[in-house]
């Protein structure tokens, strides 16, 4: 794998990855950094594609129990690109971006070398592009799900496991010690993405940026929030009021 990657693509996807960088705070010297927001991405992008291609096989396997369900399956991975993702559908290419891959993303990135281009039958610039034009169609609650995929899956599994939570806003710096009690889906208004917490230290409510959570983990130790402060958390949720943040009594049954 080479140090650096360049990919000719559309003003279209070189201005939604310029967005995104901005609104998703990857910055450097205040400006946008996409190379981090690419590295944090693209990984997770491939993975999607692969399950994609694993749902295919399966479903030709097991429902059509087609005798050259093979065949089909390795035509599909080569043409699937052009018939959703066409460069043609996002404007001219006339643009490039770079990517460098991080230490932790390299791996992926030799997958795709020595894998999914195979697979696939294209080069790495082409494969990613690929990647990219499905990426900048997608709405933007959906780009920050993707983006920040690992996040939300801690923050779910907090949520399931009722299991202390510990995180960083990215923003403010401020350190959570927090009960998880669910996440909003911004695809109306505003397209931000909320997961709702109880914040245990300072017995608040409110409501993280999904983009804005980093450094995200859960210990053993499990929160047993009051039936009030239950019906106080859905309550939150359900008014969607998420600029403000409510202080509440405090929760006997804590642990």
């Amino acid at each position: 794998m080479t140090d650096k990657i360049k990919i000719k693509v559309s003003s279209f996807v070189a201005n939604i990855l310029e967005n995104d960088a901005l609104r998703f705070g990857f910055l450097k010297n205040e400006k946008s950094n996409k190379n981090a927001l690419l590295n944090k991405l693209i990984p997770t992008l491939v993975e999607v594609r692969k399950a994609r291609r694993n749902e295919i096989e399966y479903i030709l396997k097991s429902e059509y129990n087609r005798e050259d369900s093979e065949n089909i399956y390795s035509a599909v991975n080569t043409v699937i690109d052009r018939v959703y993702f066409e460069d043609e559908e996002l404007n001219v290419l006339e643009e490039y971006i770079w990517i460098r891959p991080s230490k932790e993303t390299i791996p992926t990135y030799d997958e795709i070398e020595t894998s999914e281009t195979i697979i696939t039958a294209q080069e790495i610039p082409v494969y990613i592009r690929g990647l990219l034009n499905e990426y900048s169609q997608l709405p933007q609650y959906k780009r920050e799900i993707l983006t920040f995929n690992r996040e939300l899956g801690v923050f779910a599994d907090a949520c399931e496991t009722r299991q202390i939570l510990h995180f960083r806003d990215k923003e403010t710096s401020e350190r959570y010690k927090a009960f998880a009690f669910g996440y909003y889906y911004g695809y109306l208004y505003d397209q931000t993405n909320y997961c709702i917490i109880y914040d245990i230290n300072n017995k608040t409510i409110k409501a993280i940026p999904l983009y804005q959570i980093q450094d995200i983990y859960t210990i053993k130790q499990k929160y047993k929030p009051s039936e009030r402060l239950i019906e106080q958390l859905q309550s939150y949720t359900d008014n969607c009021d998420f600029e403000e943040e409510i202080s509440v009594g405090v929760d006997e049954n804590v642990f």
